[in-house]
């Protein structure tokens, strides 16, 4: 396996930083990297923006501290202009944000999909786009074995903490990825967030609807470098050390309690041929 050019970024940086503006010109200083231009923009302002909107929703709000979208975001590279996807975009949380970032120029594909409805409704959803609220998302709703998505067209597509439900959501997860490097352009990027499940656990708490609801993070990594993907960044944003990773999110245990978080950022190689040096050597 080719040597990963891995960024680890620390918590405590940006709790020492005066403002989350602040933290964003620093961690745009350590990346640069970017896929797109952003002109005489600055993409921690249009973050913050979205961020602090009038008409995002109070209840996304008092998910940021456990989510930290900031300085997440920020680590992405999302900006203005951008073709994105989110894959089991939920109810929207990071889909509002997205859509704020991307802009008029931009376009976000909200994927869900019937297993979802089938648990959740799309009540959430509805309320989310009504009233044409949000523009520039479309409301794509696909199974993840077909997503039917343009041929790299999309500058990039966000995991954010559901990489483990496709394990038991579709027969073939690596189909699933070969068809997101497909449809990601050359250059463009996946940024992934999920719950950590204990080391060399592999995908034993994911395969199961009913179960721990996380995954390993090494699996992760090794199938998404498989597939041709480069990991270009990780960071400790979301670690809480205190999770056992022996429970899900949503069990009574972990009730007011933060999982403990790994953030990954992968690319999709602009040369070929270097991309079919490195599958071939694994």
């Amino acid at each position: 396996m080719p040597a990963l050019l891995t960024q680890t970024l620390s918590t405590n940086n940006f709790i020492k930083a005066i403002t989350v503006t602040c933290s964003l010109i620093l961690l745009s200083a350590c990346n640069r990297q970017s896929n797109s231009q952003m002109g005489t923009e600055n993409a921690g302002t249009v973050i913050i923006s979205a961020i602090n909107h009038a008409q995002r929703p109070a209840k996304d709000k008092l998910r940021d501290e456990h989510r930290k979208p900031a300085e997440v975001l920020s680590l992405f590279e999302v900006q203005p202009g951008m073709k994105v996807l989110e894959i089991l975009a939920g109810g929207g949380y990071y889909t509002e944000l997205l859509s704020r970032i991307v802009g008029p120029g931009g376009q976000v594909y909200m994927q869900n999909t019937e297993k979802y409805y089938q648990f959740q409704t799309d009540r959430a959803v509805n309320q989310r786009l009504e009233n044409n609220r949000l523009n520039n998302v479309i409301r794509w709703d696909k199974e993840l074995d077909a997503l039917d998505l343009p041929r790299e067209k999309l500058d990039a597509a966000f995991l954010m903490l559901v990489f483990h439900d496709f394990f038991w959501m579709t027969p073939s997860v690596e189909q699933v990825i070969n068809t997101l490097y497909a449809n990601i352009k050359p250059g463009g990027l996946v940024g992934l967030i999920d719950h950590a499940a204990i080391a060399g656990s592999g995908d034993t708490d994911a395969v199961n609807l009913k179960g721990k609801h996380r995954i390993d993070e090494q699996l992760v990594i090794e199938m998404f470098t498989r597939a041709g993907f480069v990991l270009t960044a990780t960071s400790d944003l979301l670690r809480n050390k205190a999770d056992k990773r022996d429970a899900a999110f949503f069990e009574d245990s972990m009730q007011n309690k933060a999982t403990d978080r790994f953030v990954l950022k992968f690319i999709k190689p602009t040369d070929s041929k270097a991309n079919n040096a490195m599958v071939s050597d694994k």
